[in-house]
């Protein structure tokens, strides 16, 4: 059987594509609790903000962390997530660098107790190419079901 592919192997050098095939994976590794691979997803240096947390996160260990955390409190009640990525725009920004804007639907099942929409949001990022792997040096994600808080950090 072939190794699990990591949120940054790549399969095509078609910008588009990479860039697609990069959510898939990225979305797949929080999903699966492979954490490693989803903050390998972000610069050293990324930028995480939302209006869903009381302030940004900054740099790899802080998503990390916050993102292990969010994962444990769902262990706990019995829930799984579920990133549904949909409605990928991506526009070129330079040759190593792009913004991507996408619905990012999270479902959320409990066994026993059915699944849901948990939270439907707009997903903004600023990707750049390290080497042959793309990853969010920001991101903005939206709740559709919150106020728009902050400004802009581009």
């Amino acid at each position: 059987m072939p190794a699990e592919p990591t949120a940054t192997d790549q399969v095509t050098t078609d910008p588009y594509l990479e860039i697609q095939q990069f959510y898939a994976r990225h979305m797949y590794a929080v999903d699966s609790g492979d954490f490693e691979n989803w903050a390998a997803g972000f610069t050293e240096d990324g930028v995480f903000v939302s209006n869903g947390l009381p302030e940004p996160l900054t740099g790899r260990p802080a998503i990390d962390a916050a993102t292990r955390r969010g994962a444990a409190a769902r262990a706990e009640r019995g829930a799984v997530h579920r990133h549904v990525l949909t409605n990928l725009d991506v526009r070129r920004h330079t040759g190593n660098s792009a913004d991507a804007r996408s619905y990012v639907l999270v479902v959320e099942s409990v066994v026993g107790a059915g699944s849901s929409l948990h939270v439907s949001t707009v997903c903004e990022d600023r990707l750049v190419k390290e080497g042959d792997a793309w990853r969010v040096r920001e991101r903005r994600v939206t709740r559709d079901d919150l106020p728009a808080t902050g400004a802009d950090p581009r």
